[in-house]
């Protein structure tokens, strides 16, 4: 029976340069920010394979996949990593006891278009089953890959509190700043759109 989902396919870029201490350090954030992201969404699965690509997938709440998505970037910049990844919205035919070994259209939509985005030089991309739609979130992909790709750390740092839910102030007490320091980094991070953008992928996602 095919079950709506969403997958994300993901690598770590220039990978290969890293020394072990880092290739360790690597290890330990990836792990941290699937935890992260699992908070978000009890069913969000992920996996690594090749030792530098993952594959993850959501099927009770696919609209919170972007989210996840940004979680993950967000704690890997932070750390001074970069990731691709390539969002893939549709049904899953096949459920293998592995993730990557899993099929269907959300996982066509994911998997292949991450070799585009190496192409593109660009960090994210998304796909989903209405043509149409698609048209739109090129554009929305190419403006998060633009804001991301000028991310800081600091700013990084701050982007991820606000998406596991903490407010400019909370955050300000966690990372031991002031609050108008939040606020100046999520600016300078464009924050505000990439809230936007957050929000017309949930509507888009619940209504396909």
């Amino acid at each position: 029976m095919k079950k709506q989902a969403a997958v994300i396919t993901g690598d770590i870029i220039q990978s290969s340069l890293l020394k072990a201490t880092r290739r360790r350090h690597l290890q330990q954030i990836l792990e941290k920010a699937f935890m992260a992201a699992k908070e978000q969404e009890e069913s969000f699965r992920a996996e690594q394979y090749r030792g530098d690509s993952f594959q993850a997938v959501l099927t009770n709440k696919p609209a919170l996949a972007l989210q996840c998505s940004l979680i993950i970037l967000a704690w890997l910049r932070k750390e001074d990593f970069k990731a691709r990844l390539a969002i893939g919205t549709g049904d899953i035919s096949f459920t293998a006891k592995n993730v990557v070994t899993s099929d269907g259209s959300a996982f066509q939509h994911s998997g292949p278009y991450l070799d585009e985005l190496k192409k593109k030089n660009a960090l994210v991309s998304i796909v989903t089953p209405d043509l149409v739609l698609n048209r739109e979130w090129e554009i929305h992909s190419q403006v998060l890959s633009y804001l991301m790709e000028r991310w800081s750390s600091l700013q990084a740092e701050a982007i991820l509190e606000q998406l596991n839910g903490l407010t400019q102030a909370q955050t300000a007490e966690k990372l031991k700043i002031r609050q108008p320091a939040v606020h100046q980094r999520l600016q300078a991070a464009g924050w505000n759109v990439i809230t936007m953008i957050l929000h017309r992928f949930e509507q888009h996602i619940s209504s396909i």
